[in-house]
């Protein structure tokens, strides 16, 4: 009994005694992440899907929607069944405009950048519920671009019915450097617009009228509500918190080249060439699901002899208290970089598609 008495103790302090063990940084290959393609249904007036869904659960059941030329389309899910197609209108009185910089699919409709104007509101079968004319901005910001390209989508908080958006310069200028409200804040229930400040860094006065180097993405994360910042040639990101903001450390392991753009006078008109080859981080996306942010990094593009481009991308992926956990590796020209987020997995579509009926889009799946 003694003896029994004693080695449980050894046990106990054996199993007492162990560290936890610290969390392993991994590198290696998206590819290798992957765990299933999932295709979505084509209709006779659908060319190419794009490459982002938004995941809404409905009662019991699960659906991804996605908006193309105009057309709200509605799969089923994991089937990727088509259900319906809705067709909205650019004119009239439920007319969302002509000309759209930002889309965003919410559980409480649709908002829609029309114009450079105004923001539009509409239901999922297009009547329009309201419209918010877009913030006038002073003179130093030259010209308002209010857009969800470029790795600044729009995000939506039903609970506060808040959107958040960007106004990104297509190119930086000298006198956008002392201006601050880059990002906004629309309260969807008042109308009013609210901005949310910072300046570029210092170092971006090297790339003015670069179309590459000079914009900068953003995450809005909803459930810190906090504001990742993305400038492409620099390593760390931006926090914007209530009101204080930091850095931290986003680097790529890879060895970069940040290669200035160039401007070309034609008659009355300037044309911008930014380096296609230069290395950029280009954007960042958030997954609600497992709280992970995800920072595209485009390494190195090389053209072949026969006028093929390969590229050396990754992603970055950082957790919640903005710690790297990985950096895996593929190549943009056979996996596409901007993709979307389910309860069940990280959705990319693929470049190169087999059928003209279908799309795939790969799911990633991480065991750490």
């Amino acid at each position: 009994m003694f003896r029994y008495f004693i080695f449980l103790l050894a046990v106990v302090f054996s199993c007492n005694s162990q560290e936890p063990k610290s969390s392993e940084f991994i590198s290696g290959e998206l590819t290798a992440y992957i765990s299933d393609t999932l295709y979505f249904e084509k209709d006779e007036f659908t060319k190419n899907l794009p490459t982002k869904f938004t995941y809404l659960e409905e009662k019991d059941s699960s659906f991804l929607y996605s908006w193309y030329d105009k057309r709200l389309l509605k799969y089923s899910y994991p089937s990727g069944k088509l259900i319906s197609s809705t067709n909205f209108f650019a004119e009239g009185p439920d007319g969302i405009g002509s000309f759209i910089s930002g889309s965003l699919i919410t559980e409480d409709g649709l908002f829609f950048i029309s114009d450079q104007k105004v923001v539009v509101y509409t239901d999922f079968e297009g009547k329009v519920i309201r419209r918010f004319p877009l913030p006038a901005v002073p003179e130093e910001r030259l010209a308002a671009n209010f857009s969800a390209m470029n790795g600044n989508d729009m995000t939506y908080d039903a609970a506060t019915k808040t959107l958040f958006l960007a106004d990104v310069p297509f190119v930086l200028k000298e006198p956008n450097m002392d201006y601050r409200d880059w990002l906004w804040k629309l309260d969807v229930r008042s109308g009013n617009f609210d901005s949310v400040g910072f300046n570029y860094p210092e170092k971006y006065r090297e790339h003015y009228d670069d179309p590459e180097l000079g914009v900068f993405a953003h995450s809005y994360l909803k459930d810190q509500d906090i504001f990742v910042v993305n400038f492409p040639a620099s390593d760390s990101l931006l926090i914007l918190d209530s009101d204080k903001s930091y850095w931290v450390d986003g680097k790529s392991s890879k060895s970069l080249t940040f290669e200035k753009g160039k401007t070309e006078p034609r008659g009355e008109w300037t044309v911008f060439n930014p380096s296609m080859k230069t290395s950029r981080y280009k954007f960042t996306q958030y997954d609600p699901f497992r709280r992970r942010l995800f920072r595209y990094v485009n390494i190195e593009t090389k053209e072949s002899d026969i006028e093929t481009y390969t590229n050396e991308s990754s992603f970055i992926l950082l957790d919640n208290e903005f710690r790297k956990v990985a950096e895996l590796f593929f190549d943009n020209q056979k996996i596409l970089p901007s993709g979307f987020f389910t309860p069940n997995g990280f959705y990319l579509k693929l470049a190169e598609q087999e059928s003209d009926e279908r799309e795939g889009y790969v799911r990633i799946l991480f065991d750490f």
